[in-house]
């Protein structure tokens, strides 16, 4: 081989240096494509999760609490026709009158609370049943429970108006706990057209309070 053809150190370097840049280019091109391509893929999954936590929360939101309307004022429709009053309108709700005096505990001996509290009826024929003068095993266990939540109030906690609020809650729970309808026995049919409402009270209101000390 001539010296001519040769190839001096310094052109072999310069082959070497170019070959490398050339090679970092590609490189860093196909990279930084690869990364762009990443990003984009992470951000359509963070988007689809959120979409399908939005949809889940719109679908689950008018029954977040199963136990929300549980303490609402209002009944539940059931399959039973009620009567008319006679003027075109429905039948008025029965309501049970309860007039009652009891010793209030505290510094002073002669402390009485009285009291008149209204139940008001989504289960119309319960209501009918307690309602009027003539004694039933409903009725007696209706004055029982609320005797029994009225016993051993202290002065202070008669005066308090959450206490009585408090009190008229307790009285309603235990009432509905008490006559809520039984499940049917094994081989029954529940007949749609006489279905017991699942809390047959609809509210308790206090409309006489008063402490004589």
């Amino acid at each position: 081989m001539s010296e001519e053809e040769t190839p001096s150190p310094k052109k072999s370097m310069m082959k070497l240096i170019i070959i490398a840049v050339a090679a970092l280019v590609v490189l860093g091109g196909g990279g930084g494509g690869t990364w762009y391509w990443l990003k984009k893929r992470a951000a359509a999954k963070v988007a689809k999760a959120k979409a399908e936590e939005e949809a889940k929360a719109q679908a689950g939101s008018p029954s977040e609490d199963p136990h929300a309307a549980e303490d609402t004022d209002t009944c539940e429709e059931t399959g039973e026709k009620k009567e008319g009053s006679g003027h075109g309108g429905a039948e008025a709700s029965p309501v049970m009158v309860l007039t009652r005096t009891v010793n209030l505990t505290g510094p002073r001996r002669n402390a009485f609370l009285r009291c008149e509290l209204n139940v008001l009826f989504c289960d119309a024929e319960l209501g009918k049943l307690v309602s009027g003068d003539k004694p039933s095993p409903e009725k007696s266990l209706i004055q029982s429970i609320v005797l029994g939540a009225l016993a051993g109030k202290s002065v202070d906690e008669a005066s308090d108006a959450e206490s009585r609020e408090a009190l008229s809650k307790e009285i309603k729970d235990k009432l509905n706990d008490q006559f809520k309808p039984h499940p049917p026995k094994p081989g029954e049919k529940e007949d749609p057209k006489h279905k017991k409402p699942a809390r047959p009270i609809k509210s308790v209101l206090i409309v006489d309070w008063a402490i004589q000390q």
